[in-house]
């Protein structure tokens, strides 16, 4: 018998590696793949959501500063308007007449609950109070029943 001769670059180390090439990943290497790309993914998910919750925090402050501002902008304007007049007449009876007074553009939305329904405070309400009588609005506050991350409730801001 004759034996064929195989070109020296053919050795079987070579055959190993090229072999091994072409045979693609493994079923241990698509697992530890898996493994990975599901422990960066578990990770992820509860720091988007806090991601998220502390975005909204932060429009809540910011809305409730622009609120408050307005409503006292708008107590100057009408206390100045009628220096002789009742104090509960220089608050809003509402937040459509911060905006017909031009000291808000218009009534942004509750972050939380995504609404317009903002929970209003009169200035004759006990400190207190979880309805108002609504006689005027001295001050507002979020209707959302969650806690924030300090633990405070949003409806308490």
């Amino acid at each position: 018998m004759q034996e064929v001769l195989k070109p020296k670059f053919l050795s079987s180390n070579f055959e190993f590696i090229h072999a091994r090439f072409n045979t693609g990943l493994s079923l241990i290497e698509l697992m530890v793949c898996a493994l990975i790309i599901g422990i960066i993914s578990a990770t992820a998910l509860p720091l988007s959501r806090n991601y998220v919750k502390s975005q909204k925090e932060s429009v809540l402050r910011e809305h409730l500063k622009e609120i408050r501002e307005a409503i006292d902008r708008y107590y100057d304007k009408r206390k100045g308007d009628n220096p002789n007049g009742n104090d509960q007449e220089w608050y809003p009876k509402n937040l459509e007449n911060l905006v017909e007074a031009r000291v808000l553009r218009s009534i942004p939305l509750d972050p939380m609950t995504g609404k317009l329904d903002w929970r209003t405070i009169s200035s004759v309400d006990p400190i207190i109070a979880s309805s108002t009588n609504g006689v005027n609005i001295f001050d507002v506050r979020s209707q959302s029943d969650e806690r924030a991350f300090d633990g405070s409730l949003y409806r308490e801001w």
